[in-house]
C-alpha cells in the first residue's frame, strides 16, 4: 500500500474511533461483577456484546462457567447477564437504550469476561470502538464469530484450542486487527472480512490438520504469516491491490509455498482484494 493511501486508511479509522467515544463530560458510570459456577455443563453458546471502551475476554477458572465485571454508563447501556442453562444460552456485556445513531459513548467503559475453558463453546462476540484483547487459548472452541467496528483489536490462540473448531470468522470495520497463532485454533476453515484498516493474520501455531480460508478486503493491508514448512496455497482476486508473495511460485491461477505438494499439513486460501496490500511473511518455529 502507498505511503498515502496508509494515512487516509488510518485517518478514517481515527476519525471514526473519535466520533463514537466522544462524549459528555459528566457520564456517571456505574460497576457490575456478575459470575456462576459450573454446575455439569457440557457445552455452551455464548453471545458477548459490548458498544465501546474496553474490553478484554479470557479463559477463566475450570469451575465457573464465567465472570463478568463490568463498568458502564448507564445513561445509554445496561448491563447483559443473561443465562439459559436449560438450552446453554449465555448473553454477557452491555445492551444500547437508545435508538442506533443516537449513542454516544463513554471511553471510560471496560469489561473483562473469563469464560471456562473446561466447557465446548460457541462463541459469538461483537465489539464496537474502542480497544479489545481476546484471549482465547486453552478454551474449547467449537467456533468463533467475532466482528468489530471502528477499533483497535488482538485476538489470540496462544496455546492449542482443546476441540478442533468448525470456524473461525473474524470480521473488522474500520479497525487496525491482529489474529495471533490461529494454527492453534485447530479449525476446519478460516474466514476473514475486512473494510478499511490493517490486519495481521498469523497462521503460526500447532497445525494438527488441513484447513482453508478465505480472505475478503476492501480498502486496507493485509499481512499473512506463515509458519515454514505449512503447504499454502493462495488464488487470489485482486482489483488493484499489490502482491508481495514472499517467494511463493506461480501455477497456473495459484500461488503456491515451496514444497507444497509434500507438506502434511496444508492450507489453501482464496484471497479478493479491492485496493490496499497484500504481504506474504515465512517465520521459523511455530
Amino acid at each position: 500500500m502507498s505511503e498515502a493511501t496508509t494515512r487516509r486508511v488510518r485517518a478514517v479509522a481515527a476519525a471514526a474511533l473519535a466520533a463514537l467515544l466522544a462524549t459528555p463530560a459528566a457520564a456517571q458510570l456505574q460497576s457490575v461483577t456478575s459470575a456462576r459456577q459450573l454446575q455439569g455443563e457440557r457445552t455452551l453458546d455464548a453471545e458477548i456484546r459490548f458498544g465501546a471502551g474496553r474490553l478484554r475476554v479470557e479463559p477463566g477458572r475450570e469451575n465457573m462457567l464465567y465472570r463478568m465485571e463490568l463498568r458502564y454508563d448507564d445513561r445509554v447501556f445496561r448491563p447483559l447477564t443473561d443465562y439459559d442453562r436449560a438450552s446453554g444460552r449465555l448473553r454477557l456485556g452491555t445492551e444500547s437504550l437508545r435508538r442506533r445513531g443516537e449513542t454516544r459513548l463513554d471511553h471510560e467503559q471496560r469489561a473483562t469476561i473469563s469464560l471456562s475453558p473446561s466447557v465446548s463453546t460457541e462463541l459469538d462476540l461483537e465489539f464496537g470502538a474502542g480497544e479489545a484483547e481476546v484471549e482465547l487459548g486453552g478454551m474449547a472452541l467449537e467456533s468463533l464469530d467475532l466482528s468489530t467496528g471502528a477499533s483497535e483489536t488482538v485476538v489470540s490462540f496462544s496455546r492449542p484450542n482443546r476441540v478442533e473448531a468448525r470456524t473461525v470468522r473474524v470480521e473488522a470495520g474500520a479497525a487496525e486487527i491482529r489474529v495471533e497463532k490461529l494454527g492453534n485454533a485447530r479449525a476446519e476453515r478460516f474466514v476473514f472480512k475486512g473494510g478499511v484498516g490493517e490486519a495481521t493474520l498469523d497462521f503460526t501455531g500447532a497445525w494438527s490438520r488441513s484447513a482453508t480460508a478465505s480472505i475478503d478486503m476492501g480498502l486496507g493491508s493485509v499481512r499473512l504469516r506463515f509458519p515454514r514448512g505449512l503447504g499454502v496455497r493462495i488464488v487470489k482476486d485482486s482489483f488493484l491491490a499489490s502482491f508481495e508473495h514472499g517467494g511463493m511460485v506461480r501455477r497456473g491461477n495459484a500461488w503456491y509455498s515451496r514444497g507444497y505438494d509434500e507438506a502434511a499439513v496444508k492450507l489453501d486460501m482464496e484471497i479478493d482484494a479491492a485496493l490496499g496490500s497484500i504481504e506474504v511473511e515465512w517465520v521459523d518455529g511455530r
